[in-house]
């Protein structure tokens, strides 16, 4: 029972966290400029300008019911729970942050604004769930299609910015296309980035030592039977997928052992394990 509160704690702190920051960019640096947002946010703010009697996070709410239905058969059931649980507190940060940020350039505004809601989706999606909106949507793009949620974000904006240039002036629009951009290039690369794994391949006739020295480090590895095209040599090789902050240590486990050991190291963007998978929960 601990481990369970403790646990949507941590998803809650996450959820929050990013919620704030999403707000906080949309709130203090977008809406003083009378500029859109991304996604479903974006497409509450246009609904909102238009001199709807409604609040900006109760149009957030209602425009969300479509998109739930989707996910709800696309997406696990728990990622749709911890979505509502978020769109819920992001709804209710975008009507409590009213923080002041004095940034008199739209240029700057959309710059600092995507960055601060690249961050906050980041987190958000780092979670079991969402806020809701367009992430859910690049939720299932990503499964579908293993589209990178940052690149469906993008996708998924352009669309609502198409109805946008007609109530909108075109400078207002590209600046919106600079935050959208911005802020799913953030997305990419903290997203991504706080999952980063390595895939290392190593050639050496003291596999077996090097596979055992690894092993006490915790680095699991598997042996695969590989043959040289010169000599015609049958040969062990070892194969793992590790964490990149322990690359340091399987370089220098293996220099130790044999010196003239084969490593060769490459990206793992996309890996599906229980102990070094950096797939989301979703």
């Amino acid at each position: 029972m601990m481990k369970k509160t403790t646990d949507f704690l941590y998803q809650t702190f996450l959820i929050a966290s990013g919620s704030f920051l999403c707000a906080l960019g949309i709130r203090s640096l977008i809406m003083p400029h009378d500029l859109l947002s991304q996604g479903l946010t974006g497409l509450s703010l246009l609904i909102y300008y238009q001199g709807t009697p409604f609040s900006l996070s109760t149009i957030y709410l209602l425009i969300n019911i479509p998109v739930f239905i989707l996910g709800w058969w696309f997406v696990s059931r728990r990622f749709i729970f911890y979505s509502l649980w978020g769109m819920v507190i992001y709804a209710t940060a975008l009507s409590i942050v009213n923080i002041k940020i004095n940034v008199s350039d739209p240029m700057l505004a959309v710059m600092i604004g995507g960055a601060l809601n690249g961050l906050g989706v980041a987190l958000i999606l780092r979670s079991y769930g969402s806020s809701g909106g367009s992430e859910i949507l690049c939720v299932v793009m990503n499964k579908l299609f293993s589209i990178t949620v940052g690149t469906g974000a993008i996708l998924i904006n352009i669309a609502v910015l198409v109805p946008a240039a007609l109530f909108f002036s075109v400078e207002k629009v590209f600046y919106t296309l600079v935050f959208v951009f911005v802020s799913g290039m953030f997305t990419n690369k903290i997203f991504h980035g706080m999952a980063k794994r390595r895939t290392a391949v190593i050639v050496s006739n003291q596999w077996a030592a090097i596979a055992s020295a690894l092993r006490e480090q915790k680095i699991g590895v598997t042996f695969l039977k590989g043959q040289g095209s010169f000599l015609a040599e049958e040969r062990m090789l070892l194969y793992s997928v590790l964490v990149a902050r322990s690359v340091p240590t399987l370089k220098r486990i293996v220099a130790e052992v044999d010196p003239a050991a084969f490593i060769s190291i490459m990206e793992a963007a996309d890996v599906t394990g229980v102990e070094v998978g950096n797939q989301p929960h979703w």
